[in-house]
């Protein structure tokens, strides 16, 4: 699950233009050194952004495809610590659909917008650190292993 994370993590980064989409080939590459050779890396997929007639921009709804809980829940997490948003929420419109309404409704005028990407970037700050804390283990475990045979 956590490698399913980042990689859909990353790929609304491109989409929202906080990663170069050049940098994807990379991060394919990397995946597939990392996951087990089953494991296939999703493309990027490119979500939209959808504000409400007469909303202002501390109010607005990001729809995010191809995406679920695994995601939207720990976004949300992330997105609430911040002290100015009001409320912060999503839903999946449908079981059968893979599309994630992400609410954002901010205090004193400030644009939902920016506590997106913050949780964007918090949340891909928490993923690295997972994955490099289980990447240390790993080596270590391995080194262990050869030292005993």
């Amino acid at each position: 699950m956590i490698w399913t994370c980042a990689i859909s993590l990353f790929s609304v980064r491109v989409a929202y233009g906080l990663v170069p989409a050049c940098q994807w080939k990379s991060a394919v590459s990397k995946c597939k050194s990392v996951l087990p050779p089953l494991a296939e890396c999703p493309p990027p997929v490119f979500s939209s952004q959808v504000q409400a007639e007469g909303a202002d921009e501390g109010c607005i709804t990001f729809v995010l495809h191809e995406e679920d809980h695994t995601l939207g829940n720990s976004l949300r997490y992330l997105v609430m610590k911040n002290p100015d948003i009001e409320f912060c929420g999503y839903s999946i419109t449908h079981p059968s659909e893979s599309k994630i309404n992400f609410r954002i409704q901010t205090r004193g005028g400030v644009p939902a917008v920016e506590p997106f990407r913050k949780g964007l970037n918090d949340l891909t700050d928490v993923c690295q650190h997972v994955l490099n804390t289980f990447q240390a283990r790993v080596k270590d475990f391995k080194g262990q292993s050869e030292a005993m045979d």
